[in-house]
């Protein structure tokens, strides 16, 4: 049960609202409101210069924040049914993929996951943390100590010499990439790696085809991602979305890359090539998706957390921000304390030119601070040259005192 506001202002219970109610509900509001700031800007003097009315801005406000739920719960809404839905189709999966001995749920997030040495026991993340956390130096399975770093690479050496898969995968991650102290050594790596795969290790599957994959043998790397897919490994689906969404190794299929770029956002959380992909396919309206400025910003801010986030992956999310901040605030292009998108743009437009040096950002950058430079970030008056103060901080919006900065501030800009 829920409680919400009456008609005479008092309140009362209600059954709580499903999913497809609360989007029907947000989706009515939104159009109320809409007509509302309509009716507002038309009855309202000619807005040829600021103060924009505060409850227009107010308003406009509400807009953003219930468009913005309403398109992110139908974005759930989706993924939710395009998960079950391949879950559905594929039930060898669930009888396929590692269960951890704890929660006994699936372990579909691999990269959280752990494997422990001393048992080969797999553990899934939510259940590992804690136990880390508490400084727990016992196995939880097998109630052995854990083993040390050289004691940890001996327990593997005998572990995959006796033939166990899980033990030659993580000893062929160890050669590849020199951990532990071991030498890089591709051609041990890939044994070590291949005999796991031949037994039907869908972890050794997933980096054997990441190493075709980078010796662009990308049938056999698909041939490989399929395979682990086949059992689970929601990273390998992730890859193949990838491929088919490019058509190396497999054929293009726009439906089938969104599909498995979709089930693999949901499902991971590493790799982060299926958000930026995404996002493209919204952009583009590919794979059944429609252009949608707020799923696609949805899905490119994990990217940019990453460090290796590409200046096209900046532009666009910049743009993004800029078309947002235009369709909300179409009144002058200002947006109120504390929900002004301008320094992020500002910040991801300047970070993309400093990496690329590419001279088509600077009329980006040049557009944007021109269109703000003129208007106090605060109290929307007009700036001129002897009352004009920038943000020290962002560099990307004006105020026409400091007392306007310190207020801006206050309200949510330092956000």
């Amino acid at each position: 049960m829920e409680q919400r506001k009456g008609a005479d202002g008092n309140h009362e219970e209600r059954e709580e609202e499903t999913v497809d109610e609360k989007i029907d509900r947000l989706g009515r509001e939104l159009q109320d409101m809409q007509k509302e700031a309509e009716r507002m800007r038309s009855n309202s003097p000619p807005i040829t210069r600021p103060p924009v009315p505060e409850p227009l801005l107010k308003l406009r406000h509400e807009i953003k924040e219930k468009d913005t739920e309403r398109e992110l719960l139908l974005e759930d809404q989706r993924v939710s049914k395009v998960v079950e839905e391949y879950l559905q189709e594929n039930p060898s999966i669930l009888e396929k993929i590692d269960e951890c001995p704890i929660c006994l749920e699936p372990i579909f997030d691999v990269d959280k996951a752990s494997f422990f040495i001393c048992c080969g026991k797999p553990m899934c993340g939510s259940c590992k943390e804690p136990l880390l956390a508490a400084g727990n130096d016992i196995c939880p399975f097998c109630r052995g100590p854990f083993p040390s770093g050289g004691e940890e690479l001996s327990i593997l050496r005998t572990k995959a010499a006796q033939g166990k898969a899980w033990a030659q995968c993580i000893l062929g991650q160890k050669f590849y990439y020199g951990l532990t102290g071991l030498v890089e050594d591709d051609q041990k790596a890939e044994s070590l790696l291949r005999s796991a795969a031949d037994q039907g290790h869908a972890g050794a599957q997933y980096y054997l085809g990441q190493y075709e994959r980078q010796k662009d043998n990308v049938v056999e790397a698909c041939r490989q991602f399929e395979a682990a897919a086949s059992q689970g490994h929601m990273n390998a689906l992730g890859f193949l979305g990838v491929q088919h969404y490019g058509g190396r190794g497999v054929e293009y299929d726009e439906m089938k890359a969104v599909r498995f770029l979709t089930v693999c956002s949901k499902l991971t959380t590493e790799d982060r090539s299926p958000h930026r992909l995404l996002a493209d396919c919204f952009a583009l309206e590919q794979g059944g998706l429609e252009d949608s400025p707020i799923r696609e910003v949805y899905y490119l801010k994990p990217v940019l957390e990453e460090s290796e986030s590409t200046p096209r992956v900046m532009v666009f999310y910049a743009e993004l921000l800029w078309s947002l901040s235009r369709r909300f605030y179409p009144d002058y292009e200002i947006a109120p304390s504390g929900d002004n998108s301008v320094p992020e743009a500002l910040f991801w437009y300047r970070r993309a030119h400093a990496i690329s040096g590419d001279a088509e950002t600077v009329p980006c950058i040049e557009e944007y601070e021109s269109s703000i430079r003129e208007l106090c970030s605060c109290c929307f008056k007009s700036l001129s040259t002897d009352n004009r103060k920038r943000c020290v901080e962002c560099k990307a919006v004006y105020y026409c005192s400091w007392e306007c900065g310190a207020a801006d501030w206050k309200a949510g800009h330092k956000k």
